[in-house]
């Protein structure tokens, strides 16, 4: 089963999550993990940092 990313939308390959070999949960309603691809948290980090820079004088 492929996952698309939430944003760009764009097929991401299945990778092998940590399972918790304690998590014993039989919960019906299982949520998916977000999925987001490797160019979009570049993005986000990208635009993350602008924010957070001061900006410059004039």
């Amino acid at each position: 089963m492929k996952n698309r990313c939430m944003l760009c939308g764009k097929p991401i390959e299945e990778e092998i999550l940590n399972t918790d070999p304690f998590d014993d949960d039989d919960d019906m309603f299982q949520k998916k993990p977000a999925a987001i691809c490797i160019m979009c948290q570049a993005k986000l980090k990208n635009e993350a940092d602008n924010t957070q820079k001061y900006p410059k004088p004039m």
